[in-house]
């Protein structure tokens, strides 16, 4: 008579920790939000419960295009800003929520699913932008983002074309080059340094780049440290 009432408990337990355990997920409902501005290439701005909130597209970092300090935007930048402006504007999306909800500005982070289809993994394969893992793989699609990096790499697609260097170089990153006469990546921790780094002429920091956008397309991490 005792059985039943254990293994109840047990049962209970159990779940408890499998969902501690599991990462926080939310799919998108059937509702939907009118995009109402398009701020950059990955920035939108939706009617989201009755009032304005900006949404921050989860794993991806487009070129910059409107950054208070105008040095560090790109004609690139303003390209695929414009890509997103003609896809988003007009439109109502849905959203997708991993664990955190919002960020350190108040934005959304989400991804956003526009006519069923993730638009951040369209980004990506698009070659807008990179698999963007600053703050960690996709719970949901690394495999996705990960297939579609690689394809547009392979393609040459956009910000991955040598082409179009210098539509992706900024005048920040130019003037750095131009200063401080390059950056230098440690080729088995993957992350560059400036020349003010103390590990700037490291034992494995054998790989120079003209400027922190070649560093990142190169699959590169700025430092901590020095923040390059």
């Amino acid at each position: 008579m005792h059985l039943i009432p254990n293994t109840i408990k047990l049962m209970i337990a159990a779940l408890v920790l499998l969902s501690w355990a599991t990462p926080v997920y939310s799919k998108a409902v059937n509702r939907t939000y009118p995009v109402i501005r398009v701020v950059d290439g990955d920035t939108i701005s939706i009617l989201y419960h009755g009032k304005p909130e900006k949404i921050r597209l989860l794993n991806v970092d487009t070129p910059e295009s409107v950054h208070p300090d105008a040095s560090r935007n790109s004609v690139m930048g303003k390209k695929a800003s414009d890509y997103t402006r003609r896809r988003l504007s007009g439109q109502s999306v849905s959203l997708e929520f991993e664990n955190r909800k919002r960020g350190k500005y108040g934005r959304l982070l989400a991804y956003v699913i526009l006519g069923g289809e993730n638009y951040n993994l369209e980004l990506v394969r698009e070659g807008w932008s990179p698999y963007y893992t600053k703050y960690g793989n996709s719970d949901v699609y690394h495999e996705q983002f990960t297939t579609a990096q690689h394809r547009a790499k392979i393609g040459r697609v956009n910000i991955w074309n040598p082409a179009n260097r210098d539509l992706y170089e900024t005048q920040a990153s130019r003037k750095q080059v131009a200063v401080a006469g390059g950056l230098h990546g440690n080729v088995k921790s993957k992350i560059f340094h400036n020349p003010a780094c103390r590990y700037y002429q490291c034992k494995n920091c054998t790989r120079s780049f003209s400027s922190r956008n070649a560093a990142v397309r190169a699959g590169y991490a700025p430092c901590k440290i020095c923040k390059p």
